[in-house]
Order: C-alpha cells, then sequence, then structure tokens
C-alpha cells in the first residue's frame, strides 16, 4: 500500500538550443511541477534560458538553478579535480546568473541541483559535499537542495538542517550501493516509456531504491526526475503523469514540501 499523497516531477531545461527548446522542453514544462534551469556552464544559451525562465513561472513550475562544472565541451559530465575555491566560485558565478536573470522577470529560484560530474562526484564525496552544503547554507539558506536519495550530498544536506528533497530517476539504473549505474554501461539508461514508468511505480511502492540486482534500498522520496535529453522524455514524463493520477498521488512544487 502506498501512503505518499504528494510528490514533486523535474526535470533539467535549458540545457540545449532553441529548436531542443521549443520541441521538447516546452512539453516538459507542461508535465513537472519543478525545472532545474541551467546556468550556462554545461549547455543552454541566454535566451534559451530566458525563455524557460519566463515559462516556467507563467505555469507556476518551481524554478531552480542546475548547477556544474565549466564543461560545455563534454556537458559537464567531465570529472574535474577541484578545491574550495573552485567550488566557491562555480556555485557563485551561476547562482548569481540565474537569480538577476530571475529577477528581471519577477521570478523567484526555489532550488539548486547539481549536475552530470558535480553531482556523481558530490553523491560519493563527504568533502566535496560538506564543501558545498557549507557554500549554500552560508549564502543561499532559503534554496532548496535538490539531491539524489541516499547519496552523500543528501546526508550532508539533511544533517546541516538544509531544506533537502531527495530525489529518484525514472530514466535511469541503480546500483546496489544505491549510486546510478554509469553512462557507460548497457542499458544504464531507460529509454522506454512504459519501463520507465514500472520502475518508478515499483520505487514508489517500495519505498525505496530498487538496484539492477533487485535489491531495494529504502529513502523516502520526493521528488522524480526524467532528463531532458533522455530519448522519449516527453513520453516517458506522459507516462509518468499518468502512474500518479492512476496511484493517487499528487504533483506539487518543491517549495509545497517545505
Amino acid at each position: 500500500m502506498v501512503h505518499l499523497n504528494k510528490i514533486n516531477f523535474n526535470s533539467d531545461i535549458a540545457e540545449k538550443d532553441h529548436s531542443f527548446y521549443e520541441s521538447v522542453d516546452v512539453q516538459l514544462i507542461d508535465k513537472i511541477s519543478s525545472a532545474n534551469i541551467s546556468c550556462l556552464f554545461h549547455g543552454g544559451s541566454k535566451e534559451v534560458v530566458s525563455k524557460a525562465l519566463s515559462y516556467c513561472n507563467t505555469k507556476n513550475v518551481s524554478i531552480g538553478a542546475h548547477v556544474s562544472f565549466l564543461d560545455r565541451d563534454n556537458f559537464g559530465r567531465s570529472q574535474i579535480n577541484w578545491n574550495k575555491q573552485l567550488i566557491h566560485e562555480i556555485l557563485n558565478d551561476q547562482l548569481l546568473f540565474i537569480h538577476n536573470l530571475a529577477l528581471e522577470m519577477s521570478a523567484t529560484v526555489t532550488h539548486i541541483k547539481l549536475h552530470g560530474a558535480l553531482s556523481n562526484m558530490a553523491c560519493v564525496d563527504q568533502d566535496l559535499s560538506a564543501e558545498i552544503v557549507g557554500y549554500l547554507k552560508k549564502n543561499y539558506p532559503s534554496l532548496v537542495l535538490l539531491a539524489p536519495a541516499l547519496s552523500e550530498l543528501a546526508k550532508m544536506s539533511s544533517e546541516s538542517d538544509t531544506a533537502t528533497a531527495l530525489e529518484v530517476f525514472a530514466d535511469r539504473t541503480y546500483e546496489s550501493n544505491g549510486t546510478l549505474t554509469p553512462r557507460s554501461v548497457s542499458g544504464s539508461l531507460i529509454t522506454d516509456p512504459k519501463s520507465a514508468s514500472e520502475h518508478v511505480r515499483a520505487m514508489l511502492i517500495q519505498k525505496g531504491i530498487i538496484s539492477r540486482a533487485g535489491d531495494t534500498l529504502k529513502t523516502d522520496i520526493h521528488s522524480i526526475c526524467v532528463h531532458s535529453d533522455t530519448p522519449n522524455s516527453i513520453e516517458i514524463s506522459e507516462q509518468i503523469c499518468i502512474l500518479l493520477e492512476e496511484m493517487k498521488i499528487k504533483q506539487v512544487t518543491l517549495p509545497e514540501f517545505f
């Protein structure tokens, strides 16, 4: 029996060109309740980001900063050696960019989500997680941190009394330690809409992440993510909406959890 009565549904938006925004992002924004908007360090353009911010604001979709290493050549997926100064600089630059742009259209940035290699590294590195959480707590204490469930980042954030939303992925498989299966592994990306929906259904019913090996790793789940660049992302999002309606789970924005 599922006792969950509300959940957030998010996607990473404005990471590509204008054509992709019009053909994919707009349709996703119509279905999700929170958007993580590129801050241009891994992809996208200011024009597309502005359009996404404006449309999300119109649709009452809560707006998040999707931050990454500065790595446009590899879409933010290259691991980079970090130090405290680098982390503070990339967070500062990207958060200032998105806040200033949002301010111009009277929109509010409500949350932050890490992208690509920065996220993957923070999920397993306590020191990196502590640096990120410490920076946010000092400089942006009102932001919700959208963090992968069972990650070091989520643990560090929760322990620091930062508002922390725990996320699972509809379009990715998991390892037995709760981390995402590397994209280099065949089958790590779930592109079939029905399979993605069943993957989410199982996690909601079992109240935890289910690994490729069949392990159930118990966790609270606050948000479901579909990546915009996953093949069939629109169809996957449609199936997730149908699933949530069937399960009588209401979609809410991230601030509505806190």
